[in-house]
């Protein structure tokens, strides 16, 4: 016959020694099989040892190398009538490393053991398997449930840690309320998480029961256009490879009071809060002005820019400006004298030659443009064509496009488009590309900042022709220029700043008078005028870097034909083609021009 028992223990020596008594055999004497394992962390037991001991009518059992095993499991403290004892047992693969150490420590800390010896805790780590005395006799007294309770560093987060009861009291929600208020965590408590925790006795392990809210950033101001801000002149190449130069749909047009952009306001954001109740502020989202130029107004709400005339909008160097559109229905000849105008220019006729057209927008000339001088701020479109003689000049601040250039100068901040290119002096602050059937550039000088394309480049006779890649010295110029103007309105911003905060402590204190009142006034409306004209040459800057830096990768394409007689200048570097060469591209390679297979 044989009887067994069930019993339970924090650890696998206690389970042990319970069983023994119930069963009242000595050790060795019965055999002990683990229904389940027990768990303990930092000294707190998670879950108990489950054994069951059986003994056999003669009340003896063989012991298991099992068994043996187990015994030499963690630790025990035991109060005994001569004192406390400390029992460790570890494992052979096993050692007692300082989180060990930490462990014993703590939960002979939570047990309330008086007059500790720590050199006798420190004798049982390493004498494992013997009870040592690490204090005098004293009565076990019991332990309550405890809660660690820890706020992270940026206050926006409050966790806890379960400790078991040893004979004592368990929690209830309200010492855990308590414990958060006397630490000052008073915002974003999880009720049902404490209630959760301390219903499902998880002990040890670390559970969320408080979180900060977090500021909520504003939003950025939007501007939203209400006009086509991509209106460029751009030909379209037909089917049969010829250039369409009437649809080119390049002129927004717009009527008196038409909204061009509404406002949206940035929002202030939403202020966060920490667990102890401080406030967090918010970002506020990033303003934006209306861009506001020439023919426009704010409305009286200040959130709508609209059209003051009828006109041409255009969206130039952020600000949109409405430009009347001035149309002559004939040549520009006597009948006409020379026109200097605003706007845009429309010429149904033709541009005779030694007359000058000016615009403060953009010139379409319908007809041809003979030796006449042509100044535009944007674009400049000649469906037919420019014949220059020797002495017609075309200015454009944006781009030119053509159906031929001969014999004339051109120069364009932006790109160049032809379908044939003679004799002439070209400059582009962009590409210049030759399209259609011919693609032609023949004889004159031809300078490009980013590039150049053609069919056939030069001809059979050898006609000189210099192309030129590479960054113009205008361009050079003006940014040398802008670099200079922008150390000196941030000096002079500076400058003002300080002024503004000496007059702004005089006038805290009430002693400002008069005459300084006035040069306060003064300063801030400088401050005003810098704030704007810093943030525009920082613009321009950034965009002639990015031309600066393309303009390093220029290359020169010839899809069909490069003809002897042409000279190619890339940077500083140069080549004189003394052979035909077909389908290339040339470019700069380590100091050298050198072609390649066409690229275009």
């Amino acid at each position: 016959m044989r009887h067994s028992i069930i019993v339970e223990g924090n650890t696998y020596r206690t389970a042990l020694e319970k069983g023994l008594k119930k069963l009242g055999v000595d050790p060795g004497k019965a055999r002990v099989d683990v229904l389940e394992e027990g768990k303990m962390m930092m000294g707190i037991v998670l879950k108990p040892y489950r054994l069951m001991l059986t003994v056999a009518q003669d009340g003896i059992e063989q012991d298991t190398e099992e068994t043996r095993q187990h015994l030499s499991d963690w630790f025990s403290l035991d109060y005994r009538e001569d004192g406390v004892y400390l029992t460790v047992y570890l494992f052979e693969s096993e050692h007692a490393d300082n989180s060990k150490v930490s462990e014993i420590q703590q939960f002979i800390k939570r047990k309330k053991v008086e007059g500790i010896n720590n050199e006798a805790i420190l004798y049982a780590i390493s004498n494992t398997g013997h009870p040592v005395k690490i204090a005098e006799a004293q009565p076990e007294l019991p332990v309550d449930e405890e809660i660690i309770i820890t706020v992270s560093r940026d206050r926006m987060k409050a966790t806890a840690v379960l400790l078991p009861p040893y004979g004592g009291k368990a929690l209830t929600c309200e010492d855990v309320m308590q414990k958060l208020r006397d630490m000052g965590v008073i915002h974003g408590i999880d009720e049902e998480a404490i209630v959760r925790l301390l219903n499902n006795k998880q002990y040890g392990k670390e559970e969320a029961i408080a979180a900060g809210t977090a500021p909520q950033r504003g939003k950025d101001a939007v501007i939203t256009y209400h006009i086509d801000t991509n209106k460029n002149a751009k030909p379209t190449i037909n089917s049969d490879g010829t250039v369409n130069y009437h649809s080119l749909n390049n002129i927004e047009n717009v009527k008196q009071g038409q909204i061009l952009a509404v406002l949206t306001p940035p929002t202030d954001g939403i202020p966060g809060m920490t667990v102890t109740g401080n406030q967090m502020p918010s970002v506020p989202g990033r303003p934006l002005a209306l861009p506001k130029g020439k023919n426009t107004q704010i409305s009286d709400d200040g959130l709508k820019l609209l059209a003051a005339t009828d006109g041409k909008a255009e969206l130039i160097s952020g600000k949109i400006h409405v430009y009347s559109i001035h149309e002559v229905r004939s040549n520009v000849d006597n009948s006409t004298g020379n026109i200097d105008f605003i706007g845009s220019v429309i010429i149904h006729g033709n541009i005779l030659s030694g007359f000058e057209v000016k615009a403060g927008g953009s010139i379409e000339v319908r007809g041809v443009v003979e030796g006449a001088s042509l100044i535009a701020e944007r674009d400049i479109i000649l469906r037919k064509g420019f014949q220059g003689m020797k002495k017609g000049v075309i200015k454009a601040g944006g781009s030119v496009t053509a159906r031929f250039i001969e014999n004339g100068t051109v120069f364009a901040k932006e790109d160049i488009v032809a379908e044939t290119l003679m004799h002439s002096h070209v400059v582009s602050g962009g590409h210049i590309r030759l399209v259609g059937k011919n693609a032609l550039i023949v004889g004159g000088k031809v300078h490009a900042t980013l590039g150049i394309s053609a069919l056939t480049i030069g001809s059979p006779m050898a006609t000189r022709t210099l192309l030129e890649v590479g960054i113009s010295p205008e361009v050079r110029d003006e940014y040398d220029s802008l670099k200079e103007q922008l150390a000196q309105l941030e000096k002079e911003m500076a400058k003002v700043e300080q002024i503004l905060a000496l007059l702004s402590r005089m006038e805290s204190t009430g002693q400002l008078p008069i005459e300084k009142k006035i040069i306060q006034q003064r300063a801030v409306t400088t401050k005003i005028e810098y704030s704007v004209r810093i943030p525009e040459i920082r613009a321009r800057l950034n965009e002639l870097e990015e031309t600066l830096l393309e303009s390093a990768n220029g290359k020169i394409h010839g899809k069909k034909t490069v003809y002897p007689g042409v000279i190619i200048t890339i940077g500083p570097s140069s080549l004189h083609v003394k052979d035909t060469v077909k389908y290339a591209t040339f470019m700069r390679d380590e100091g050298e021009i050198r072609f390649v297979s066409y690229e275009g």
